[in-house]
């Protein structure tokens, strides 16, 4: 079960760096904004949806783990569930009516995405310490 979970965490914590650190910047350089902004409104209900999905994974099998794994799942959990139910959708309605509150939510978003990392990564030092 250890060796499932950290395939998982550590899978997910790779894809979002990926893609978070290259590919979303890569794109907003090489193509159009408005262009760039369609494929990542694109990807992101789909990036969104597999963490909830490892997350969920994560806190039903956490509890085997560890009190702190589990504990960091849960809330890794939650954090995708109000990211992809209620900031994505929230961000993608304002964006064409006032962009400034866009940005707001926008950063919002950055700032969940990347707790939501660094707690994979704690997950994952947990794991590896327990000899994965």
């Amino acid at each position: 079960m250890d060796r499932l979970l950290l395939f998982l965490n550590s899978a997910y914590l790779g894809l979002g760096a990926f893609f978070s650190f290259y590919v979303a910047p890569t794109l907003f350089k090489v193509l159009e904004k408005t262009e760039a902004g369609k494929v990542v409104e694109r990807v992101f209900p789909v990036y969104f949806s597999l963490g909830v999905v490892v997350m969920l994974i994560s806190t039903l099998l956490g509890w085997k783990v560890s009190r702190s794994f589990f504990l960091l799942a849960l809330i890794n959990l939650l954090i995708h569930l109000v990211h992809r139910f209620y900031v994505l959708p929230t961000a993608n309605a304002l964006k064409a009516v006032d962009y400034s509150a866009f940005m707001k939510w926008h950063g919002i978003s950055m700032l969940l995405n990347g707790i939501s990392l660094l707690l994979t990564l704690v997950m994952i030092i947990i794991l590896s310490k327990r000899g994965g």
